[in-house]
């Protein structure tokens, strides 16, 4: 947030209920009653704002207000606030006679209490203060609504005026004076604070202490709304004191929404001018180093930052903290600045030059005594010496304890500040820095975690930064790995939205000279348009089937990703057939690699001998098994798509196994959302209901929108099918706001109106999908699910409007028209059962009740009889008496187990048995991968889902 200053606001006091304490003293002094009030608070709380407020409304109500402040090093001038009051009082009557009682009274003041005065005190009584008494009420006279005298800063009170309000307290005036007393309690004298406390104890003196700003009152000081976003941070930032909310308002990048201009520019640089104006310049000296030091510090290391003898260094930082400019921290020995905001404000006006020395200084102190990497980081960034590889060492030790405390972006600043010093060290050795933990390698390493851990709190600008200073450093520069950088890199930034950004990276490298070797540029290739998925867009299906004739022989990754790429356009297009080929082939070719894209030697591509040597070990944290795991999900959404729900749930898993075990935080929402939505159409709604829980979870954590709303629409639909509303969620129907507003992408709105019609609500499901009976609430969905779309959107008219005088007949038999052209389009045994439940629909509106049966159970067979759709089919025809209670379908011929080969024959019947993967493997001498791979081509011939449906018809074979 910022805020922009503007000229002589007017004083106004947020502290509302301590204006209306105090404003009660006044009725005292209208009644001619004296009363003595305590303000104490810490600077910049608003004191001096509260008894303006406080005068102005004495004076709107007739009191005279008269206002002194008392000022540090002014003890020579005895009563000086009042002397500085009362002189206000002699210019205001200009028919006053020579010598007023005002007069006299200042004269009486000139003078400090002799020594006969001193004695008649000890004695029990005072003249000199009885004589002030008198002349003050002599003053009082001359003001018949009272007088409100205000005396600021009592913490630098002189002991004249000290003595005068110890008497006006414990002897007060007869006529109306109220006397406002605000102090600092940490600065003020134990003497001062002694006399204000007694008077409390005793009812003589009534005490306002200034809290902590709540919300709102910081809204009111910088005038925005309270609700603003950020507001409630910046309030805890600012410990609840006005003075730096307003500095903190001003250095926040993004204004508070609906902000307007608040007073703030230099106003806590005039604060801390002021508080340190009188220092001598060895206490100016020892003040930076502590500055320079950080948050928290000691006597020893500031006096070796400071170059100071010890002994002075501890009276000067017992002087501070009578100041109250620091303060200890609990810590034994240890001090902390009031405020982090007076320290970086100090920080930043003293001399660059010298805060480098003395950088270096700390750091040297600081490592002598083993402090932690954190905090040495700020000290080698600022020390701007050359750095050394104990510097790289600790900032890279520095980056990972900030992940480790879950602060990914404070661990990219840590990290930045290493790569940069790496690339100084290679321009000043004209060589790669040397290899290992510190080096390249190490950072290498680091950078993979700093950027998971960023994508996974969606900070795009911070990775887009990091980008920029990875691809510059000398690790990055030239190699092999250089593409694999990239292109994960773009990858990343991708799926957080900056598809720009990611493509511009991919084309630079392509572009770079000497360029990538031929099958690297063919895969970056690849990347460019997997990118543009991952942002949610969708590739030109000509640049795909370009570029699966350009990768054609160069390697299973590339070849791979064409072909699913490839499949994923031909089937969100409507062409089947094609994406049939495209899908077929691209997972035999995945299938048959290993989790770091290589062919695996015991799976397809292994020898006839069976299981050959494995590639070396390799280190998972890489970014080597990224790309698989990415086709993996082009290949399992578009599988998805085309109702091929075995295969897509192998894939998603495998895929989904992967990206957590490397930390690949970019690829879990895409990932959870296609097994959410998976396990949704399978009849696993329990498993549905937990992928798309931890599906928003990491989405809203990324920012990614799209896969929350996804994911919100998976959890409505499955627990409607479960007879159950979202227990987390109450949202408003459809129609209850402006329909059109809050777009949905046609498959969230087709899966929201399931849920709607599953719970047994036509009218909602309508008004979702053509809320104003015109048009589609969305656009029409893609081709592959016209045929689902038009038919829900003919069971929302049927349930809604069960009479012919709702929704027309005509239009729901158009509906069920478009929906057989739609599914005969695309040849989708999914779809071709939708069409057959919107002919059952037009068929029940027309009240034709066996033929709606028929249709009805012929869709089960097609739809699965515990797939969502097939559910709803089945119930539809039972209610019509066309559908036995119980009976999973008509008649049809079971799944055959002979177009399975002899191994698959072989892991089907131990999977059947109940067997896990690693089980499997160790009977048969195979990989875990190869026996996934396998039951992922059993599900995809059998027609299966799951390892129970497995078993159940391995069962009915025997």
């Amino acid at each position: 947030m910022t805020t922009t200053a503007v000229e002589n606001p007017s004083p106004v006091t947020v502290r509302t209920a301590e204006l209306a304490c105090l404003e009660k003293l006044l009725d005292a002094a209208e009644a001619r009653r004296s009363a003595v009030a305590e303000i104490a608070s810490d600077p910049g709380t608003g004191k001096s704002r509260l008894l303006t407020a406080l005068a102005r409304l004495a004076e709107r109500r007739g009191v005279r207000v008269l206002r002194g402040r008392c000022a540090e090093g002014a003890p020579a001038l005895a009563h000086g606030p009042v002397v500085q009051a009362f002189s206000a009082w002699r210019g205001q009557g200009a028919d006053e006679p020579a010598t007023s009682p005002a007069d006299a009274l200042l004269a009486l003041l000139a003078r400090t209490p002799g020594e006969e005065d001193h004695r008649a005190a000890a004695a029990g009584h005072c003249a000199y203060h009885e004589e002030a008494r008198r002349l003050l009420a002599a003053c009082l006279a001359d003001a018949p609504g009272g007088v409100l005298l205000i005396l600021d800063d009592y913490h630098w009170a002189d002991p004249g005026t000290a003595g005068l309000l110890d008497t006006l307290i414990h002897q007060p005036l007869p006529a109306g004076l109220v006397v406002a007393v605000a102090h600092r309690p940490r600065q003020t004298p134990a003497g001062l604070r002694a006399l204000l406390q007694e008077g409390v104890e005793q009812g003589l003196v009534h005490l306002v202490q200034l809290p902590a700003l709540d919300p709102e009152q910081s809204a009111a000081v910088l005038r925005t709304d309270p609700g603003a976003p950020g507001l409630a941070r910046l309030t805890e930032r600012a410990g609840g004191v006005p003075l730096y909310l307003l500095a903190l308002a001003e250095e926040e990048r993004e204004p508070l929404a609906g902000a307007r201009p608040a007073t703030a520019t230099g106003r806590l640089a005039v604060h801390l001018h002021t508080e340190l104006e009188p220092l001598d310049e060895t206490a100016l000296t020892v003040v930076r180093a502590a500055a320079v030091l950080g948050d928290t510090f000691t006597v020893d290391t500031v006096a070796e930052v400071a170059a100071a003898d010890r002994s002075r260094t501890c009276a000067v930082l017992g002087e501070l903290r009578r100041r109250d400019l620091v303060r200890p921290t609990g810590e034994p020995d240890r001090l902390t600045f009031r405020h982090p905001l007076l320290r970086q404000a100090l920080y930043a006006t003293t001399d660059a030059c010298w805060r480098a020395g003395a950088h270096v200084r700390a750091l040297a102190a600081l490592r002598a005594l083993g402090a932690p990497a954190l905090e040495l980081a700020p000290h080698i960034e600022r020390a701007g010496a050359a750095a050394g590889e104990a510097d790289r060492r600790d900032l890279g030790t520095a980056a990972r304890i900030a992940l480790h405390l879950g602060r990914p972006a404070a661990a990219a600043h840590w990290l930045t500040v290493a790569l940069r010093i790496d690339r100084a060290v290679a321009r000043a050795t004209d060589a790669r820095p040397a290899r290992g933990r510190g080096g390249a390698s190490g950072t290498e390493e680091l950078w993979r975690e700093v950027v998971r851990h960023l994508a996974a709190a969606g900070d795009a600008e911070r990775v887009a930064r990091l980008v920029r200073e990875i691809l510059a450093g000398p690790a990055a520069r030239t190699g092999p790995e250089r593409s694999d950088t990239v292109a994960y890199l773009a990858s990343v930034l991708a799926a957080l939205g900056r598809d720009e950004e990611a493509q511009t990276l991919l084309a630079a490298e392509l572009a770079a000279e000497p360029g990538p070797a031929p099958k690297a540029a063919s895969l970056l290739q690849v990347r460019r348009q997997v990118a543009k998925v991952l942002a949610g867009q969708i590739p030109a299906r000509a640049d795909v089937e370009r570029l699966t004739r350009l990768t054609a022989g160069a390697g299973p990754l590339a070849e791979s990703g064409a072909l699913a790429l490839s499949g994923l356009c031909a089937v969100l297009a409507g062409d089947t057939c094609a994406a049939d080929r495209s899908l077929t082939a691209a997972g035999h070719l995945l299938d048959g690699l290993d989790e770091y894209g290589e062919p695996d030697p015991a799976g397809d591509f292994g020898g006839p001998d069976g299981p050959a040597a494995g590639p070396a070990p390799r280190d998972t944290a890489g970014t080597a098994g990224e790309p698989l795991s990415t086709l993996l999900l082009l290949l399992s959404w578009a599988e998805a798509l085309m109702g091929w729900y075995g295969p897509a749930h192998g894939h998603a898993e495998r895929a989904l196994a992967s990206a957590r075990a490397r930390g690949d935080a970019h690829l879990l929402p895409p990932l959870l959302d296609t097994l959410g939505y998976v396990h949704y159409q399978s009849g696993r709604m329990a498993d549905a209901l937990l992928a798309a829980a931890e599906c928003r979870e990491v989405a809203a954590a990324a920012g990614r929108d799209d896969h929350v709303g996804l994911s919100d629409a998976i959890t409505a639909a499955a627990w409607a099918q479960l007879g159950r509303g979202n227990p987390a969620a109450r949202r408003p129907r459809p129609g209850t706001e402006d329909p059109l507003k809050s777009p949905r992408t046609p498959l969230n709105s087709l899966l929201q109106a399931e849920a709607y019609l599953a719970a047994g609500d036509g009218e909602a499901a309508l008004a979702l999908l053509m809320p104003r009976r015109e048009a589609w609430r969305v656009s029409e969905p893609v081709a592959v699910l016209a045929a689902r779309g038009y038919e829900l959107l003919a069971a929302a008219a049927v349930a809604a409007d069960p009479d012919p005088a709702g929704v027309p007949t005509a239009l729901i038999e158009e509906w069920a028209v478009h929906s057989a052209e739609a599914a005969a389009a695309v040849g989708i045994a999914e779809q071709s059962g939708h069409a057959l439940m919107a002919r059952g629909h037009a068929l029940l509106r027309r009240r034709q009740g066996a033929e709606a049966a028929q249709a009805y159970a012929e869709a089960v067979e097609l739809l699965g009889a515990d797939s969502p759709a097939g559910t709803r089919a089945r119930e539809l025809a039972r209610d019509l008496g066309g559908y036995p209670r119980g009976a999973r379908g008509p008649d049809a011929p079971e799944p055959t187990l002979g177009e399975l080969t002899v191994r698959e024959r072989e892991v089907a019947a131990l999977a059947g048995e109940g067997r896990r993967t690693k089980d499997i493997a160790l009977r048969l001498a195979v990989s875990p991968r190869t026996v996934d791979a396998h039951i992922t081509r059993i599900y995809s011939k059998l027609g299966v889902n799951s390892r129970a449906e497995l078993a159940r018809l391995m069962a009915l074979s025997d």
